[in-house]
């Protein structure tokens, strides 16, 4: 009979820095400045569970995706073109 030994393997210590909870609200906040809102993440994440589970290809989900942020970006636009137009 023959025995196999392992030994495991020697991992440095590393250690992660401190981050207080005002640094952690921070990075936070400037993550939901660049998210979408929620609804609109719902819709995304719809998008893709489509296209994991093969109901449509990638590339039209993508194109979906990039299109709708096309079109809310000029809405977003043309809204505060007309409201620096009236102003």
């Amino acid at each position: 009979m023959m025995t196999v030994k392992f030994h495991a393997p020697h991992l440095p210590h590393v250690s992660l820095p401190h981050v207080s909870r005002q640094e952690a609200g921070q990075a936070v906040d400037a993550a939901k400045s660049f998210l979408p809102p929620p609804e609109r993440m719902a819709y995304y994440g719809g998008l893709g569970a489509l296209a994991v589970a093969g109901l449509i290809e990638w590339p039209v989900a993508a194109a979906i995706g990039v299109g709708t942020v096309i079109a809310q970006r000029a809405r977003g636009l043309s809204r505060s073109g007309r409201a620096r137009a009236s102003a």
